[in-house]
Parts: structure tokens; sequence; C-alpha cells
């Protein structure tokens, strides 16, 4: 029987169940060699089984749970995986995804083959239960449509020529039309272009400024395989959440064009958003981020502190470790022990050993921390001070003299003295640990090419007083998005005595904030107050950054 089957195939399994004899072995695989159908099948197709008799030692001979299948069951966004050409070569359904493991129902669940052909197509480690074959192909029929006997993509389209249309339905990958999608972006200088599911259909829709026009459709059932093309060319195959972020090369005239690759989990699939990828670099030192004298002054002066905490905030956890990193590399290091601890800290010109903190570990920060000082290091860089038991080891080493620069997952100013106010609660000497405050916020600039200026109005209260407000529509200089670029803007706060005696006597962010203004300091909104007089930003970006 070893010749005819192999090993821990289902035939050998049903062989060893005294299910079948060798010569029911034998005309099966016959049979199959003149069907082309699968074993089981031959098997059920010349009544020399049913379909129970299979399921019924698959199940008890290698522990394979049955599975009902119906629509309440499955999960669409785990079918939206899995292309519908595998999912009916292999005769399977995926169920439901958790984190990197795929549950799949599989027709004959000892198809290895099967098994990592999605393992491959999706990256996730995949476990397997044993459906009814009945209601496997209903399920099929459900989420990927009926079998088609002339394969197409079933993309239409009064935007394309008819011989385009027919050479992107022949391939039911979905590359073609991908292909002729970017060149249509590219040809007519599109801001974006999206794919959006609804119901029993993709829209596929070009947008151009704030205009948005259908410019074709297709089956949600050719969504699927088009999706797994997409994630694999962006980079993020197997990757899970709600929102993801890849970048794709295009050719086009003899170059290569970068699109960026947005996608968002909706109930039908994924709804998915290409725009002109535009690298946004961060400034490179202090000198390049543009900051007014007095602010570069007063972080430099904290540069030379020797104990105590300077806590870097912002919004973007990237933002406020890059600009962590910039204040490092200008900290004198000669003679110094200097000590980094988790992910993102200490990548520019420093070079100090790293601790690899896990994230959201509190407790294994503490126990760092203790074991910090046998090390006697004179700065430890903290890329995340935010829990509370963080914040409170880190400054239990601040009050013995070690400096620690700290990142905090705070948004403004007023946001990081809300936080030390209620840090304070716990510990009375948070005034003393604390010897700064740097919190940067990025802005998006208006392009000035297509800039435009209206008439303020008696609407726009809230903002500072001006005869004329800027927009921009968008142009093809800022591929129609009415966006020139990212600006920084930093609050720099040393901690004073006269600042230490205004957070000693206050319970109110408010009051820390006037006795800084009383002493001439000018914030993050005085500065956005000057950038939208100028015609920097339009007053929506003013308001959204204002309202954090």
């Amino acid at each position: 029987m070893e010749s005819l089957v192999k090993k821990g195939a289902l035939g050998s399994v049903l062989f060893n169940s005294r299910i079948i004899t060798e010569e029911d072995i034998r005309a099966a695989l016959e049979e199959q060699s003149v069907s082309g159908c699968r074993f089981g099948e031959a098997l059920v197709k010349l009544g020399i089984v049913t379909q129970e008799d299979i399921d019924w030692a698959l199940s008890n001979q290698l522990d394979i749970p049955y599975v009902r299948l119906s629509e309440k069951t499955i999960d669409r966004s785990a079918t939206a995986l899995v292309p519908a050409d595998l999912a009916r070569r292999f005769n399977l359904i995926p169920i439901i995804r958790t984190g990197d493991e795929l549950h799949i129902a599989l027709a004959d669940p000892l198809d290895r083959d099967a098994v990592e052909a999605v393992e491959k197509a999706t990256g996730c480690r995949v476990t397997v239960s044993m459906p009814i074959i009945r209601e496997l192909r209903e399920m099929l029929d459900l989420f990927y449509g009926p079998a088609r006997s002339d394969p197409s993509f079933g993309f239409a389209s009064s935007s394309f020529s008819s011989g385009i249309i027919d050479k992107i339905n022949e391939d039911t990958s979905g590359a073609r039309l991908l292909k002729y999608l970017f060149l249509f972006f590219l040809q007519n200088g599109l801001s974006s272009l999206s794919l959006r599911p609804a119901g029993a259909q993709v829209r596929v829709m070009a947008g151009k400024g704030r205009v948005h026009r259908e410019i074709g459709a297709f089956p949600i059932t050719s969504f699927p395989d088009l999706l797994l093309h997409i994630r694999n060319q962006a980079g993020i195959n197997g990757s899970q959440g709600i929102a993801l972020q890849g970048r794709m090369e295009f050719h086009y005239k003899g170059s290569d064009v970068a699109l960026s690759a947005f996608l968002l989990k909706v109930t039908d699939g994924e709804y998915v958003t290409f725009t002109l990828h535009r690298e946004e670099p961060f400034p490179g030192s202090l000198e390049e981020m543009g900051l007014s004298p007095s602010k570069r002054d007063a972080l430099l002066s904290l540069t030379t502190a020797e104990s105590g905490m300077i806590l870097f905030a912002g919004g973007k956890r990237e933002d406020r470790l890059r600009f962590l990193n910039l204040f490092l590399d200008e900290c004198e290091k000669a003679g110094r022990t200097i000590l980094l601890l988790g992910h993102g800290i200490g990548s520019g010109r420093a070079a100090s050993p790293r601790v690899p903190l896990a994230e959201g570990s509190p407790e294994e920060v503490e126990q760092v921390m203790g074991a910090l000082l046998n090390h006697d290091p004179d700065l430890i860089a903290l890329a995340d001070a935010t829990p509370a038991r963080t914040f409170l080891a880190a400054g239990r080493l601040a009050l013995r003299r070690r400096l620690i620069v700290a990142g905090i997952d705070r948004d403004t100013l007023g946001s990081t003295l809300d936080y030390l106010l209620q840090a304070r609660r716990e510990n009375r000497s948070v005034g003393a640990q604390v010897r700064g405050i740097a919190a940067i916020t990025a802005v998006r600039t208006l392009c000035p090419s297509c800039r435009k200026g209206f008439p303020a109005s008696p609407l726009d209260a809230g903002l500072p007083e001006a005869e004329t407000l800027y927009r921009s529509p968008g142009c093809a200089d800022c591929g129609y998005s009415g966006f020139g670029g990212i600006q920084y803007l930093a609050d720099v706060v040393p901690f004073d005595d006269t600042l230490r005696e205004a957070f000693a006597g206050s319970g109110v962010t408010s009051d820390i904030l006037r006795s800084l203004a009383m002493r001439g300091y000018r914030s993050i909104t005085g500065e956005l107050d000057d950038l939208l007089l100028a015609g920097g930003i339009s007053p929506e970006e003013y308001f959204a950054v204002t309202a954090r």
C-alpha cells in the first residue's frame, strides 16, 4: 500500500482505519487519472466510501475538528486575504484571522500544498478545520462568486477604450488593471485614485483636489486577487490592522514613480487609496529645525544639564523621538556614560549601548532602571516614559543625580503640564525632577503656487484678527493636495526657579501658561498666529493644531 499512497495522506488514513482496501485505492487512482478529480472525490464517485466515511476517519485519526459553515461564521476580511482562484483550486475558504494566524476550512485537511500556498499568499500561519463539502461549496459561491467558465476580471469603464478593457479583463489577478489605472492617474494629473468596495461592486474613483468622479467598476468577487497583488507590491502582505500603508514603484516615461498605497479595513474588504509618494524628511539638525533664536538657545542650555528629567512631547512618536535624537546629538558626550532604553532612540549621530525594552512593559522598565545604577550611567535616554510607573521610576533615578532624556506621549506643552500636575499627586518631587520640556508640532503649509487670499469674516471666530486669510485649492505643483510641505514648530521651556515656583503654587495648567506669557514666552500658538496671517497655513490647519 505504501507504494500506492504517501504516508499520512488521505488514502493511508482510510486504509489504516480499515475503511478501504488496496484494490479500492487502485480503482480510485485510476479514476483520478481519467477524470482529474481529487483522490477523496474519486472514492466517493466510485461509491467506495461516503463523504461521511472520510470525515469520520480524518476527525478520529488526526484529531481535526469539524466546522459548520455559514455566512455568519466567516469573516469577509479573512476571505479578502486569499485569492478566489487559490481558494477554488484547493477547495478551501478562510474563516477568521486572529493576529498572524489564519483559520481555514479545507476539504482535504491533509493537503499540505494547500496550507503552504495559503501561508505564502497571506504571510499567516494556517490552522485547519474540516467542513461539510456542500457547505464549503456554498460559501465559495457566496464569498467569491460563482465559478466562471469564461474567466474575466469584470472591469467596466467609459474612460478606457474597448481594446484596453479587453486586455485588462484577460488578467484575472488585477495586475493589468492596476497598471492602466496608474497610467490614467499620471496622465490626468490626479491627486488620488481609490478603490471603494460597496455591495456587489468595487467603484474606481479618480480624485483631483476635492472633486471625485467614478471612472469604472468591477465585481467584488474580483477584489481579493487584486488586493493580494496590491499588498505584495506595496510590501504589506501579511500585515494586519485597520489602517495600513505601503509604497509602490511604477515605471513611467523612463523613470520610476513612487506611489503611496493606503489600505483601510471596511466591511466588504479594504478601501484602497493611491497618491503620489511624497518624502517629507525630518530636519537633520537643530539648525534646520528653524527654531526661533530664543527657543534654540533654551534647548541648547538644556544640553548642559547634569541631572533631572528633560521631556520630549509630541503627538507622533516618530517626530518626538527624532527631535529627541537631535538633542542627543548636541549633548556633550566626552567622558559621559550614555545608555539608550527602547526602540527608535539614539538613531542620530550618537552611538551608545541600547537596552531593547519590550513595548508597554512598565515592570520591565522598573527592573532595568534598578539595574542601571550598577552601571553608573550619566545620561539615560528613554523612548517612552508615559506610563505612570515608568515615569516615577525614571524620576527616582533623576533624583540620584542622573540625567534622564525621555519621550512622552502628549501632544502639546499644555497637555504635558497636565500630565506633570497629575503625576505630582503621586510624587511631590516632580517639580524638582524636571529640568525642561520640549514639545514638537507638525503643521501642513499651503502650496505657494496656488495659494489664494479671501476676506476674513465674522464666521472665522477663534482666529487672530485679520483682514485676509488663505487657502490653496490645489494645482499640479502640489499634486492637487493644496499643501506645500511640513513645517515643525516647538515649545521649549526650561524649568527655572520661577517656573518651579509657579508649578508648585498652582494646580491648573492655564495659570502656569499665563505665568510664562507674562515673562514674554512666545508659544507655538503665537507662531501659528504668525503663519496664519502670513498665508503659510489655512484656517482649518490652524484650528486642527490648536484644538489638540
